[in-house]
């Protein structure tokens, strides 16, 4: 399969590996978001990375080749050096994503963190991965990529539509790059009495699940839902999907301060810098400029994403004149979005929402993980359930529904949610028998009319308990045994009143059949 998808990206260009044991594999990182950080093939199938000793190495985006049939190693080398607690430093959900077509993600199932000494506490460590490849080329991610060329292809579908307006405030210090924001409203209602809510996502750069998230709350909004309707006509939404463009650019985590990205700064903490980032001098100079035409922002939010740890919404600043309205907006976030906490109010005088209500102070600011992750402790297992961008996109969804529920605005034909759809393993023998499963979530708890697994253009009957509380996620199951070569899957729900389809447009990269070599 050709990965004609890349060519947006650039030219595809791989590098050479280091000599010797690559058994004919190749890496490239020379692409915009893309990031190794000191790899070297040791074995055929084994990639070595590291010692890494920051935490803007922690993202790794890179194309592989050469690797059709292979099962891949990983081991990324932590400092042995760095004498802290190992339970402070590592993320027991972290794990990779894969993709061939850029579209359908794999979750790649055999992850772990693990102290270099058995049983240590401190000292070093390292995260291990493998991965069985159905394809001779493959993108390996940390979470699936959003990136400024996402963001370009966004403004260019949004072209002509008359409820946005596209606004680039500047263009970021070191690449260049646009830093563009969409105001959406219904153009033909009166703006005098709208509600006017900035999303910020994306202040740094790994955080790529705040992106997909303000995606999502992009294509609802734009939706021919009735409550998408309601609230154009009733809001004014200023969207920024991706805030950290240079950091994206050059695959780093955090907000460079260098051209070479030798030099970051964890940007959500450093808003009260003087003079400012370049960046942030920016987007206060929007804020200053909106409040001299009149218009008062009622709602700062912030997505951020430590993508596989634990989904919040985080209070910021309010006047205690809003404090009545900012809890009652946090008890509807929490309730439409039940697998996340409300974390601990942030009210730091150096950061993002204080400098914000030093312009709006009758604003209600707040941050938010969107995480691709349903905790263990939520699920009540012993082990998390890790979704996918499509899961955030409907994440975005929810939020505005939550919003327009805030607002009044009553959600009365809605499909259900499908999230953490996945299947057991990625490549099996013949005949083998494969376990899928997917999360069924109602808004209002309705039950599901039906529940399918979609492979290879055929509907098979997915599984649930026989009474279950449907306003939180439950899990549906279905075994099909593996005859087919390949076996690409999507999820279909309805509630009785609608139906949705997961992904929409293309399918996931289903289990392969596959003889591997005898261990």
């Amino acid at each position: 399969m050709k990965m004609a998808w890349a060519l947006t990206l650039g030219v595809l260009l791989f590098s050479a590996c280091a000599a010797g044991g690559d058994g004919g594999m190749q890496i490239d990182t020379g692409y915009e978001n893309g990031h190794l950080v000191d790899y070297r093939i040791v074995e055929p199938d084994t990639i070595r990375v590291g010692p890494l000793n920051s935490n803007r190495h922690r993202w790794f985006s890179f194309r592989i080749k050469g690797v059709k049939g292979r099962r891949v190693r990983f081991i990324f080398e932590w400092d042995p050096h760095k004498d802290l607690p190992l339970v402070l430093r590592v993320n027991e959900n972290d794990t990779a994503m894969v993709t061939y077509d850029g579209k359908g993600y794999e979750i790649v199932k055999d992850s772990a963190w693990r102290a270099n000494e058995p049983g240590a506490t401190s000292g070093g460590y390292h995260h291990a991965f493998s991965h069985v490849f159905r394809e001779d080329e493959a993108l390996v991610a940390y979470a699936a990529p959003w990136s400024n060329a996402t963001l370009a292809e966004l403004t260019r579908r949004l072209e002509g539509d008359r409820r946005v307006t596209a606004e680039t405030i500047g263009r970021s210090r070191f690449a260049g790059l646009p830093l563009t924001g969409f105001h959406i409203t219904d153009a033909d209602a009166p703006d005098g009495d709208k509600r006017r809510i900035l999303v910020l996502a994306r202040e740094d750069a790994y955080e790529v699940g705040g992106s997909w998230a303000a995606e999502g709350m992009i294509r609802f909004l734009l939706s021919d839902d009735p409550v998408a309707r309601e609230m154009l006509r009733r809001t004014v939404f200023t969207i920024f999907p991706l805030f950290s463009a240079d950091g994206v650019a050059m695959g780093h985590t955090n907000f460079p301060l260098s051209a070479d990205g030798g030099e970051y700064v964890y940007l959500p903490v450093h808003w009260a810098e003087d003079p400012p980032y370049h960046e942030v001098e920016l987007m206060k100079a929007l804020w200053r400029r909106l409040k001299a035409e009149g218009k008062t922002l009622d709602i700062l939010m912030r997505p951020h994403s430590t993508c596989y740890f634990q989904p919040h919404f985080r209070p910021g600043c309010y006047s205690e004149a809003n404090a009545a309205e900012a809890e009652r907006l946090f008890a509807t976030l929490l309730k439409r979005l039940p697998w996340r906490i409300k974390a601990g109010r942030s009210q730091t005088r150096s950061g993002t929402n204080y400098a914000f209500n030093q312009v709006f102070p009758d604003a209600i600011s707040f941050s938010q993980h969107d995480d691709f992750v349903f905790p263990a402790h939520f699920l009540g297992t012993g082990q998390a359930a890790i979704r996918r961008h499509e899961d955030l996109l409907q994440d975005g969804e929810l939020i505005i529904r939550a919003l327009a529920e805030h607002y009044g605005i009553e959600s009365r034909s809605y499909a259900p949610c499908l999230m953490a759809g996945d299947v057991d393993r990625n490549a099996v023998a013949r005949g083998e028998t494969a376990a899928f499963r997917v999360y069924y979530y109602d808004m209002h708890g309705l039950p599901p009319e039906r529940v399918e697994l979609r492979v290879n253009g055929k509907s098979y009957p997915m599984r649930g308990p026989a009474e279950a509380d449907y306003s939180r996620p439950v899990r549906f199951e279905c075994e099909l045994p593996i005859t087919d070569a390949v076996n690409d899957y999507g999820f279909a729900a309805s509630n009785g009143r609608r139906e949705r389809t997961v992904p929409e447009g293309y399918l996931l990269p289903g289990p392969f059949i596959v003889a591997e070599p005898a261990k």
